[in-house]
């Protein structure tokens, strides 16, 4: 018989460190109505796990759950349409949309597995031609975007200084070292952080634009902008405080499944998974 490939996986419910069952999660999540799936971009286990989800999602859910991705830009989204209806085949999807180099490996499953069963599939994520000059001069940069640019990303964007989310931005920028090059000043570091908030402010906007609809959403992002509820989930909150149920998953790759120390990561997300990393 073969193996599941879910007993690779450690399920640990934060805040108590107790494992749950890998096939108890996805009734957990479905309490929520926006679920985000908090991933290290380049682990081939994670993206296993998130595609086994999505799917063990909608067999609770049903025809009301959407994927939303942080790998798919808003300007996409036409494109995107049309690949799910059928308008377009695979080929003519990928020059009409930018795609992740990883696509194909890592996000093109739960794609395609939203196509077979005609399941929403949203790009949330700000175009990065306006997240380039956000980094470049600061949210100022958009002042000169035309009436049919304003759409593709969020009506409000905001970039608070001194809360937690940008003082753990600001640290872990400046906490990369000399080897990703010289200091920042502090002009160049805040735009970049204003770039990010761009990124999930129009994030938080497309999700709420979802759930509007009725949607229940599985929005899959790189972790930091889900971490401890906040960046994009926060943001989420903000834009629709009435209605919106948030469940955090952080996908954690380690060394060893079994040993790994759940309470270090307890403020991170309602629940961990701890999935085996990639062996050298």
């Amino acid at each position: 018989m073969m193996r599941d490939e879910t007993e690779n996986w450690r399920v640990v419910e934060a805040t108590t460190g107790r494992t749950l069952r890998w096939r108890d999660l996805a009734g957990r999540l479905a309490q929520a109505n926006a679920i985000f799936l908090g991933e290290q971009h380049d682990d081939p286990e994670t993206h296993k796990l998130e595609a086994r989800l999505f799917a063990e999602l909608h067999k609770k859910i049903g025809p009301k759950l959407a994927l939303a991705m942080e790998m798919i830009e808003r300007d996409g989204q036409p494109g995107l349409d049309d690949y799910l209806s059928g308008k377009i085949d695979e080929a003519a999807f990928a020059k009409a949309v930018t795609l992740w180099k990883t696509y194909p490996t890592d996000y093109r499953a739960m794609v395609e597995y939203a196509k077979a069963n005609k399941l929403a599939v949203f790009g949330s994520n700000a175009p990065n031609k306006y997240v380039r000059l956000v980094g470049q001069k600061g949210l100022a940069g958009l002042e000169g975007l035309m009436p049919v640019e304003k759409p593709l990303i969020a009506a409000a964007i905001t970039a608070p200084l001194g809360d937690a989310y940008q003082t753990k931005f600001y640290a872990t920028m400046t906490g990369m070292g000399a080897s990703h090059g010289p200091a920042m000043s502090e002009a160049r570091l805040r735009s970049i952080y204003e770039a990010q908030c761009l990124r999930d402010d129009t994030m938080a906007e497309t999700i709420v634009k979802a759930l509007d609809k009725g949607h229940v959403v599985y929005h899959v992002n790189g972790s930091f902008h889900s971490d401890g509820g906040m960046g994009t989930a926060a943001r989420t909150h903000f834009k629709r405080p009435l209605g919106t149920k948030i469940a955090l998953v952080k996908v954690v790759p380690v060394a060893n499944v079994r040993t790994a120390n759940p309470a270090e990561l307890k403020a991170e997300a309602d629940w961990l998974v701890f999935v085996p990393a990639p062996t050298k």
